[in-house]
């Protein structure tokens, strides 16, 4: 775990990797205390720069890159309702997209397809769901919503179109924390693996392979860790990470074995391999 950027920011959310695993980006507050979405360099030592800040960005927590690494799609949880944005990966204007139906949005994830974004929120009833939307416009979907979800934070999709979904308050077999699969079809919300002590907005992100999930916890005193579950025998490991205060986001690069990983109450943003 090497750190990659502190400074010129605080208490950065969710981060995400370009595509060859070169350049992070991360949710944040900027110096002047407005929210804001940086980009930095993957090395160590390398200073961070906002592509966008203040309005329409309120409560920027998730965020997700296209799969041609050209635009940066972000969940922002403020105002009445939230709203999902886009932003050129070079930095602009924020644009928002059509998410009637969809209240908080906080996870993000790109489909197998990369022309569909998922996003974990509410519904406008209030019931935790899962939504697909289309990057060529139209209505969201709802995927899945209710129990046994509770507060569906942290999200990715994999090849076979599964989202997996992390809930920091859902109470699983052994604990609250669970991890959840849901099918392409959103048949079902199953219970992967509970018990998990997440970080807080949460991240998972599945290994190049597909057979791993990654995610920011903390163990039984409160200390930073990354836990990696294998996803057919349920099987945990946990890799101690004793410079991180506050594990948050965490995302792997799309062609490379690279991760971003974020503490949140450290103020920095790390890479680990």
């Amino acid at each position: 775990m090497t750190q990659v950027a502190t400074g010129g920011f605080t208490a950065p959310g969710d981060a995400v990797s370009s595509p060859d695993g070169k350049t992070f980006y991360f949710t944040a507050i900027d110096d002047e205390k407005e929210p804001a979405i940086f980009a930095t360099s993957s090395e160590p030592g390398s200073t961070a720069s906002a592509l966008a800040r203040g309005a329409p960005l309120d409560m920027p927590i998730g965020l997700v890159m296209s799969c041609d690494g050209e635009m940066l799609y972000v969940a922002d949880s403020g105002g009445d309702d939230g709203a999902v944005l886009s932003l050129s990966a070079g930095g602009g204007a924020l644009t928002a997209l059509s998410t009637t139906g969809i209240r908080r949005p906080g996870g993000l994830a790109m489909g197998p397809d990369c022309k569909t974004l998922f996003a974990t929120g509410r519904t406008t009833s209030g019931a935790p769901a899962l939504f697909a939307i289309s990057l060529e416009g139209g209505e969201p979907r709802t995927v899945f919503s209710g129990a046994p979800l509770v507060s569906p934070t942290g999200l990715h999709v994999d090849n076979d179109g599964v989202a997996w979904v992390m809930d920091h308050l859902a109470v699983g077999a052994n604990g609250e924390g669970v991890l959840f699969a849901i099918p392409a079809d959103g048949s079902a919300a199953s219970e992967v693996i509970s018990d998990l002590r997440m970080g807080t907005p949460g991240g998972v992100s599945l290994t190049a392979g597909g057979g791993t999930a990654v995610m920011p916890t903390r163990d039984a005193d409160g200390h930073a860790q990354l836990t990696s579950v294998d996803i057919s025998s349920g099987e945990m490991q946990q890799l101690a990470t004793p410079n991180i205060t506050d594990p948050a986001g965490l995302r792997t690069a799309r062609k490379a074995a690279v991760f971003a990983v974020v503490d949140s109450e450290g103020g920095a943003i790390y890479r680990a391999e």
